[in-house]
């Protein structure tokens, strides 16, 4: 009798049924728990990472919240020390404006004044000149008994002396 290539034994079956069984059940108890435990670790490990990647994620929202409102306020801080400096050079721009213009005021009126006293001055000079040139002149007169050519000669000296006077 020729054998077959191929033959199933049922105890061969059965045996290799058990193989396979207690052979599953000891990589379970070797393998599987081991695996799954580290499986486990390593998703709380990732779930720790994702809870605190979003608490950073919403502590810098809030940081860049706050960021923005201390600029915000520091820009409105830096406008209005800018508005005020600005005022301010304004206000003492206009102060002293007004004291320069106060000043040249004063300055004209004293130079105003004080052409006023030197003219007033100079008037007086030449009304005493004059007093002084008709006295010489009358003077002159009663001494001598002039003619009308002497007359005139004595004006024209006397007016020469007034004008070499002023020399």
């Amino acid at each position: 009798m020729e054998t077959p290539f191929v033959t199933l034994d049922t105890w061969t079956l059965i045996f290799t049924w058990v193989n396979l069984l207690i052979l599953f059940l000891l990589v379970k108890k070797l393998f599987f728990k081991p695996i799954e435990k580290m499986l486990e670790a390593r998703n709380a490990e990732i779930e720790a990472d994702y809870s605190k990647a979003k608490n950073a994620q919403l502590e810098a929202d809030s940081m860049r919240e706050e960021y923005e409102e201390k600029l915000s306020g520091a820009q409105e801080k830096a406008e209005k020390i800018v508005s005020d400096a600005v005022e301010s050079a304004n206000l003492r721009g206009e102060a002293i404006v007004k004291e320069a213009e106060e000043k040249a005021t004063g300055m004209i009126e004293r130079a105003e004044k004080n052409i006023e006293a030197q003219r007033e001055a100079a008037f007086n000079g030449i009304k005493n000149d004059v007093a002084q040139m008709a006295v010489d002149i009358a003077r002159k007169i009663i001494e001598k008994d002039i003619d009308e050519n002497d007359h005139e000669e004595l004006i024209n000296k006397a007016l020469e002396g007034l004008g070499g006077s002023d020399e």
